[in-house]
């Protein structure tokens, strides 16, 4: 059995859960996430604490206990908290804007890129160059963020593209003109 599985997932104050038919519902201040659970997963979810338990002790349930504790923590800690990601956009000329639920990109095309956000995802730019997305879901927040890295990824060379906050883009040399 996993042994991270084997630690209860508290519940924060202020979050509804409730367990029907195979599904898990969660309900809190950043909104309502729910999962589907494995067939060979039993959740005992009480008042304060959920435990995941495999239905059977035989078979190979083991990585799905793992995976699905995951799941359950990360839809906990949406409702009640919610995730972030930022990104900066680094090059000249490159910049952001919101209009309404698009964003507007320049990114050195001929055209801005315009991005429609999905329901669930909140964009606010900062500073023209910083784009701060946030969701309870945080696999719809790590989706948005490599399609919108996507249209320029960081390039080594000059260092231009759109990064993630933090992130050291390791430098390559150019050529060096000599024969």
């Amino acid at each position: 059995m996993s042994r991270i599985a084997k630690r209860p997932i508290p519940v924060a104050s202020g979050v509804q859960v409730q367990y029907q038919d195979g599904t898990l519902t969660a309900k809190g201040a950043k909104g309502e996430l729910s999962l589907q659970v494995h067939p060979q997963i039993e959740l005992d979810v009480q008042k304060e604490a959920i435990l995941v338990q495999p239905k059977e002790t035989e078979g190979k349930v083991t990585p799905m206990l793992g995976t699905t504790y995951a799941l359950i923590r990360n839809i906990m800690q949406g409702v009640s908290a919610g995730f972030q990601k930022e990104l900066n956009l680094v090059g000249v000329g490159y910049r952001a804007a919101l209009n309404g639920n698009r964003l507007e990109l320049n990114l050195g095309f001929s055209h801005p890129v315009q991005y429609p956000l999905p329901s669930g995802v909140t964009a606010t730019v900062t500073a023209n160059t910083k784009i701060l997305l946030e969701s309870a879901d945080k696999q719809l927040l790590g989706q948005v963020s490599a399609e919108i890295r996507r249209f320029r990824p960081p390039e080594p060379y000059k260092g231009k593209g759109i990064l993630f906050a933090g992130e050291n883009l390791r430098r390559k040399a150019g050529k060096s003109g000599k024969k």
